[in-house]
């Protein structure tokens, strides 16, 4: 597949604003789990739509302002999209936090959104009903925490499964797949630079 042409159709644009249909948007969301580099193009679509914005923003009045960040105080959402997942990670944790930031991945069926980015790592939010293929990272490194479901993943020809709170971590250049046998599964899926 040519990526570079898959990325200047304009359809990231539209996934972007949420303008797809469903069927358009599980595409989408395949072809970033097939391609984790499509999320630095959404990222900066993302980056560049909002400097659109605040070049033509209405700045709010004070006491909308004030209320804004009293509610944003309030709330403490910690940044999670900072925290680099591992075996001892707080699965309840992170579920506040997709219900609070993702809501609609709670009901979802397919569903895969950034989570953050910071220089070496990425966190992606995937939900999936159906099969991820194989894959073999030359640049990144892969692991994921399971928030939901039940997967069969198979790493280099050796297959375990994976469960609510089961982490796994794909050594590069490494030939995986998951399966899913109870789904949708729910991960969050971290790439850190080689």
């Amino acid at each position: 597949m040519n990526l570079q042409a898959y990325i200047e159709n304009g359809i990231l644009e539209l996934y972007v604003l949420n303008l797809l249909h469903d069927s358009e948007r599980a595409e989408v969301q395949a072809m970033i789990l097939k391609y984790p580099e499509l999320n630095h193009e959404i990222k900066a679509i993302e980056v560049a739509l909002e400097l659109y914005a605040q070049v033509h923003a209405v700045e709010p009045s004070f006491g909308l302002r004030e209320k804004i960040e009293r509610r944003i105080l309030e709330t403490g959402s910690t940044p999670l999209s900072l925290t680099p997942i591992d075996e001892n990670s707080d699965i309840q944790k992170w579920l506040r936090f997709v219900a609070d930031q993702f809501p609609e991945a709670l009901q979802a069926e397919n569903f895969c959104e950034p989570i953050g980015e910071q220089p070496g790592l990425m966190q992606v939010l995937v939900v999936s009903s159906v099969d991820i293929e194989d894959e073999t990272h030359h640049d990144v490194y892969e692991s994921f925490l399971i928030l939901q479901g039940k997967c069969k993943c198979t790493v280099d020809g050796n297959s375990f499964y994976l469960e609510t709170g089961g982490y796994t971590q794909i050594p590069l250049l490494t030939n995986h797949k998951v399966e899913i046998v109870e789904g949708p599964v729910m991960a969050v899926v971290q790439y850190r630079s080689a």
